[in-house]
This record gives structure tokens, C-alpha cells and sequence, in this order.
């Protein structure tokens, strides 16, 4: 509505998302808004997970992160079953959650995302930037005694037992990176990536 000072691709993502939600049901628009997958994330989140910094008991997550998760999560095949999205691209300023959400974000698609042995990498350009957001993960398991009690991790992973899963660190610069099977790949100050190799 104009109401808010947003940029342009904000709004468009807006109406895209209000456009689709009327085309549900017909017959040449195969996907459904599902509000209850597009508010898992938002609740484990909001549930499990505390900031690593700061003496806060619990996050809650802004109006805007949740258009954002919820968007990503919630639209799925009306068949299938499947997400929609493969790929989301958000540009935010410092200090608004990037590292609190991207880690939330992390430990629930190890443990609550329906995946038996789900990879997830957090990426970035060299691997002192990726570890430093791969120990927001790590803290925020060590400070909420319902993850202490699931995960298990030390400076080379966090680890899922029940499903198998985990989280790694990677960067341009590390040794390894063709065949890994990746669940989430969360690449981080992407602006700054000199080259494509670590996402392709």
C-alpha cells in the first residue's frame, strides 16, 4: 500500500505473493500456500532457539522474517507436496538477525525438516567468515537446554543423531567441495564472492 518504505523488489515480492494466493485452486497454477509448513521454521525458531549474544530468553522473529521464511517454506506443489522455492536471495543491512536467523535456520533443517541425513553447509568466501557463523550455531546449541540436550557438536560440526544429519562450515578456500549433497546451502555475504565456484 505504500504505507512502508520499501524498495522495489520488496513490493514485488509482495504482490507476487498476494497475485498467487488467488490463483490457488485453479487449474493452471500448481502450488498452494501451505501456512502451517511456512510456520515450522518460524516456530522452532521462536521455541528453541536464543541469541547467542545478549541475556535473552527467547527470539521472536520480525513481521518482515517471517514473510520471508514463511515464503520459502510455505509454498508447495499442490500434488507433490514439494517447495516451490529452491532458492531465496535477501539482502539485509547489519546488525537485523542474519547470523541468529541463518543458525535458527541451520538447526531446524537438521532436525525438524523431514530429512534422514540431511547435509547443511554454511558457506562463505574463506573459512575464518564461515566458522565464525557456523560458532553462532554452536552457541546457540550450548544455550538452550532443549537443543543441548538433541545435538551434539564440536568445531568441526553440529550433529542431529535422530535423523543423521549436520551442519559444516565451508568456504571457497576449503580443499573439498565437489560431491557434497546438500539439504541447505546458506551462502553468506554473498556480494563479496569473487567467483561462482563455491556455489556451483
Amino acid at each position: 500500500k505504500g504505507e512502508i518504505i520499501t524498495c522495489k523488489k520488496v513490493v514485488e515480492a509482495c504482490c507476487r505473493h498476494l497475485n498467487d494466493l488467488k490463483r490457488q485452486g485453479t487449474d493452471d497454477f500448481p502450488y498452494v500456500f501451505n501456512e502451517e509448513m511456512g510456520h515450522r521454521p518460524i516456530s522452532f525458531i521462536e521455541k528453541y532457539c536464543k541469541p547467542s549474544k545478549g541475556d535473552y530468553q527467547k527470539l521472536i522473529l520480525q513481521p518482515w522474517q517471517h514473510f520471508a521464511i514463511g515464503s520459502l517454506y510455505g509454498w508447495v506443489h499442490k500434488d507433490t507436496g514439494f517447495r516451490r522455492f529452491r532458492e531465496g536471495l535477501i539482502f539485509i543491512g547489519r546488525k537485523n538477525g542474519k547470523t541468529t536467523k541463518i543458525s535458527g535456520l541451520s538447526l531446524f533443517s537438521v532436525s525438524k525438516d523431514n530429512e534422514e541425513g540431511a547435509r547443511v553447509y554454511v558457506l562463505a568466501n574463506t573459512k575464518q567468515q564461515a566458522g565464525e557463523l557456523f560458532d553462532e550455531s554452536r552457541v546457540m546449541v550450548r544455550k538452550s537446554p532443549s537443543l543441548r540436550k538433541r545435538f551434539r557438536e564440536n568445531q568441526k560440526g553440529i550433529y542431529f543423531g535422530k535423523t543423521f544429519s549436520q551442519i559444516e562450515p565451508r568456504a571457497s578456500d576449503s580443499e573439498k567441495l565437489d560431491g557434497l549433497n546438500t539439504h541447505l546451502g546458506i551462502f553468506d555475504e554473498i556480494h563479496e564472492f569473487k567467483d561462482f565456484k563455491l556455489i556451483n
